[in-house]
């Protein structure tokens, strides 16, 4: 038997790698590179030769068990050989592992995430093969995507040199809004139209922001909820979705010319719950809206007011043949719909402990008195509120009472308020002598006992309901309403919080509207998408482009109609109303 360095040094193994490079060697040599040296009767070359020959295509999986059934061969080689295996094999898993598929937007998001913190517009393609594993991740352009994307060649020429069968699109807006602009809209359809010619198909188009995003995949899936890119070993593209949609609901529109009167009969001493200021208020709209309800939803047995405020519109749906949902965000506007829409208090009761708050004498400063008095209220009057908004917690003894007592509070104080209506500042003359006065709530409980009250976010209610009519009337511009009403949401929770500047705000981080920021669009479209009605009825006063940036209406016309019009047929019901504004106002507002 020869030994190895019998062998000449050319036709060694060590020698020919070294030479000639590992493709030069057969697999029996590169193992015998591994053992080093042969056993008694075996050089290495023959060793390596009988253990690939032993355990042929199996030979990755072999054990140290397996190689000590080899005569000659000990532990320390059966564990190099094992080892070395168990490296190659580790490698290989890991190189398999990184193989990135993308199945949905959440996947590509998770790609791109860095892009929604930049300053600048970018324009970055995913190119994917038929199994939509990622091959490149691009940046096509930056800047301006109406100048910097000048032909689809840009996307599309990559494409072809990478062999890829499908594009995704991401595009961040630095300015937070990933709502889609109409440039974006123009630009999809350009690019979806030339990847379908040439037969790469673009499967998404991908809108970042710091607020959000806007996936065209699974906006124009709809309520499809299976939003991953194959289903049902079918590959999704933009193309075949655009053309499903290109049959929209029809829109028409109606001006309403017809006089609607008012009267509103309040007896003495008390309250109803269209008595206060509040912006947006619709009381003098009650008889348009409900002629509409009429005569376009026939058979209404559900009404939901989810941006209630007051709650005036869901009360003038409070009938026995309707339930009514209300829901508001604001604590000081939930105790009030409490209070008017749900479950009965004794009105006798709460009458005598009106009594009682109204007489109470405050001499001493109290938490109300302190961060409100001599600005919102007169100092009197704000040692009072505070006193009996403290009594409030010791003399109720139900919910509904406490609701009650609140709201008889919450209109009081409105009255007394030095204030043009609303609690964003307050006047600078304090002229307000009137005191403050708690009033009995005029209510009628007959038709309270089905209804449902809720303080949630909208957006998150609307998954946990249905009904026959959605009524919808949110905020229109970037004036949030804890921000207007702040001193009373204050003084309903009763928490005592820390107040900081002139207008004494506490933290409301927790109750601001997604409808009063940036992504208003994508908030509206989100409602719209999960809403389970019959009939949705929107209220939406455009206050265009004024002169003050924060009365600009947060969502476009367009993009309002856009959105409705994927849920079903629009109709326009307009009328000309002067709403109350920050500006003078009376109490029926």
């Amino acid at each position: 038997m020869p030994k190895i360095k019998d062998i000449p040094k050319i036709d060694r193994p060590r020698e020919r790698f070294l030479k000639k490079g590992a493709d030069a060697l057969s697999k029996s040599d590169l193992l015998a590179i591994l053992l080093g040296s042969g056993i008694k009767g075996k050089n290495v070359r023959q060793l390596s030769e009988s253990i690939i020959k032993k355990f042929g295509k199996n030979f990755l999986n072999i054990t140290v068990d397996d190689l000590l059934e080899i005569s000659g061969i000990g532990q320390a080689k059966a564990l190099q050989i094992a080892s070395a295996i168990s490296l190659v094999k580790r490698f290989y898993d890991e190189n398999k592992t990184n193989e990135i598929v993308i199945k949905n937007s959440q996947d590509v998001l998770s790609l791109t995430y860095d892009l929604r913190d930049k300053k600048k517009e970018h324009l970055v393609c995913l190119y994917l093969n038929a199994r939509n594993t990622l091959l490149k991740k691009e940046i096509v352009s930056i800047g301006l995507l109406d100048k910097a994307l000048l032909h689809p060649r840009e996307i599309f020429y990559p494409a072809t040199e990478l062999n890829a069968a499908s594009v995704i699109l991401v595009h961040n807006h630095p300015s937070g809004d990933s709502s889609p602009s109409e440039k974006d809209n123009q630009i999809i359809e350009k690019i979806v139209q030339a990847g379908e010619i040439m037969g790469i198909p673009v499967i998404d188009f991908i809108i970042v922001s710091i607020n959000g995003n806007y996936s065209f995949f699974e906006k124009l899936k709809g309520q499809n909820k299976n939003f991953d890119y194959i289903a049902d070993g079918l590959q999704g593209t933009l193309f075949n979705l655009l053309e499903i949609e290109k049959s929209p609901y029809e829109v028409t529109i109606k001006k309403i010319e017809k006089p609607y009167f008012h009267f509103s009969k309040t007896k003495s001493n008390t309250f109803q719950l269209q008595n206060r200021r509040y912006l947006g208020n619709k009381h003098k709209l009650l008889g348009f809206i409900e002629d509409i309800v009429l005569e376009k939803c026939n058979g209404v047995k559900s009404f939901c007011d989810i941006f209630a405020g007051t709650g005036v519109v869901g009360e003038r749906f409070n009938k026995p043949e309707i339930n009514v949902i209300s829901n508001d965000i604001l604590f000081s506007n939930y105790a009030c719909l409490k209070a008017f829409l749900g479950t009965s208090a004794n009105i006798d009761t709460i009458s005598e402990k009106i009594k009682l708050l109204n007489n109470i004498q405050a001499t001493e400063d109290n938490y109300f008195s302190k961060h409100f008095g001599n600005t919102y209220f007169s100092t009197e009057n704000a040692r009072k509120i505070g006193a009996i908004r403290e009594e409030i917690e010791n003399i109720a003894e139900t919910e509904e009472e406490k609701n009650t007592l609140i709201c008889s509070l919450l209109y009081a104080v409105d009255k007394v308020a030095n204030t043009v209506g609303h609690y964003d500042a307050f006047r600078k003359d304090l002229d307000m002598i009137q005191s403050v006065k708690l009033l009995t709530p005029d209510i009628d409980y007959s038709n309270n006992a089905t209804n449902k009250i809720y303080k949630e976010d909208a957006n998150i209610l609307i998954r946990k309901i249905s009904c026959d009519v959605l009524y919808i009337d949110p905020p229109y511009n970037s004036r949030q309403y804890s921000d207007a009403y702040h001193l009373l949401e204050n003084l309903a929770e009763w928490k005592k919080p820390e107040v900081v500047g002139v207008a004494k705000k506490m933290d409301r981080s927790h109750i601001k509207s997604s409808y009063c920021l940036k992504n208003a669009t994508q908030a509206f479209e989100d409602l719209i998408r999960n809403a389970n009605c019959k009939h949705i009825l929107l209220s939406y006063n455009n206050t265009g482009d004024s002169k003050g940036g924060r009365s600009n209406a947060r969502i476009a016309d367009n993009n309002i109609l856009r959105i409705l019009k994927n849920k079903g047929e629009v109709e326009i019901f307009e009328r000309d109303y002067k709403a109350f504004t920050a500006g003078k106002s009376n109490g029926d507002g």
